[in-house]
């Protein structure tokens, strides 16, 4: 076979994969996330956090088997690695049983969403609290299915509060890729992880 032949045959295969990559990348987007991502609403009463004021701190509202989270694993990780070498404290809520959940939300303490709480919009999502206690932000970590430190609303708002600045974004439209939470957490659960918040 000749020169010419052999590279058409290999230019024709990779546009080929790219095209399958394309293709792929379209449908999961087209198909399974699109249906997730919706306008919402968040309203956060202010609550207490999950442990004594003091530091900055931060829960991640989780749903391990949601499509949206699995864009956001790698840089929920990352980001709290880095802010808790920092000293902000990290907590989760959402999802109970850690199957499925990355190895650095599964090691943090467990913190039931309040009563007051009790419509939150869904998973993936955010809340932060300043240093005083005070509620600083709740939403989603962005506006797409994917997040990094480029897109994340998390960063400047951790930054800030982190910089002894106050932040107040407890009301906010989003478009956000989220699941629904489970409604209702049993009690044991609930008792569980009151007591692994404690500080």
């Amino acid at each position: 076979m000749n020169l010419w032949v052999r590279r058409l045959l290999v230019s024709l295969a990779l546009l080929v994969w790219v095209a399958g990559l394309g293709w792929a990348y379209w449908w999961f987007e087209g198909r399974y996330i699109k249906s997730f991502e919706r306008p919402v609403f968040f309203q956060a009463e202010q609550v207490a956090p999950p442990f004594a004021p003091g530091q900055v701190q931060v829960v991640h509202v989780w749903q391990s088997n949601c499509p949206c989270s699995a864009g956001h694993e790698a840089y929920v990780e990352e980001m709290t690695r880095r802010f808790a070498e920092q000293g902000v404290r990290f907590a989760r809520s959402g999802q109970y049983p850690t199957s499925g959940m990355p190895a650095g939300l599964s090691n943090l303490p467990y913190w039931p969403i309040p009563q007051a709480w009790s419509g939150w919009p869904g998973a993936p999502s955010i809340a932060i609290w300043a240093a005083d206690g005070s509620l600083a932000y709740v939403g989603p970590y962005s506006d797409g299915a994917h997040c990094s430190a480029d897109s994340s609303f998390v960063e400047p708002v951790v930054q800030a509060l982190l910089a002894g600045r106050k932040v107040n974004i407890t009301r906010q439209d989003a478009v956000a890729c989220l699941c629904d939470l489970p409604v209702v957490e049993s009690s044991a659960d609930v008792e569980t992880g009151s007591r692994k918040s404690d500080p």
